[in-house]
């Protein structure tokens, strides 16, 4: 599946301030109703494709998505709806998911939380990077890759 980007430069520093920095230009860019935040880190993000399509097909219900890592630690995945956006507070880190799903529960919408072993594997440890779902894929992401 192909997605249209566009870049966005901010000036912030560190991923939450990045992000609550782009939505606005963003928004004054092109009429969005959902924010989907996905990260460079996931190597097999293909679930994705899947979640994208689900949400561009029939009328759906405004609804915050959240998928977990692996260890149901951090925020892999984190659809925010547009009309949420501009008090939504990103805090991605250490224990994310906790507090993203806690920011979900109080603004009283849907809340779909996408358990998904290839969404759920991001590259934030060399633990991760042994993972063996990755054995395989990763010298071809990287072409230098050794295993460490």
């Amino acid at each position: 599946m192909s997605v249209d980007a566009t870049p966005i430069r901010v000036t912030s520093q560190g991923l939450n301030d990045s992000l609550t920095e782009s939505i606005p230009l963003i928004s004054n860019h092109s009429p969005i109703d959902l924010f989907l935040v996905s990260h460079a880190d996931l190597p097999l993000s293909e679930p994705l494709d899947q979640i994208i399509e689900s949400l561009q097909t029939g009328d759906h219900e405004p609804s915050i998505i959240i998928c977990p890592d692996r260890h149901h630690d951090g925020t892999n995945v984190l659809g925010i709806p547009a009309s949420l956006i501009g008090g939504w507070k990103f805090q991605y880190g250490q224990g994310s998911f906790a507090q993203h799903l806690q920011q979900a529960k109080a603004t009283g919408l849907p809340i779909r939380v996408i358990e998904d072993p290839q969404l759920g594997l991001d590259l934030d440890t060399a633990d991760d990077l042994r993972h063996l779902d990755l054995i395989d894929i990763l010298p071809t992401l990287i072409p230098d890759w050794t295993n460490p």
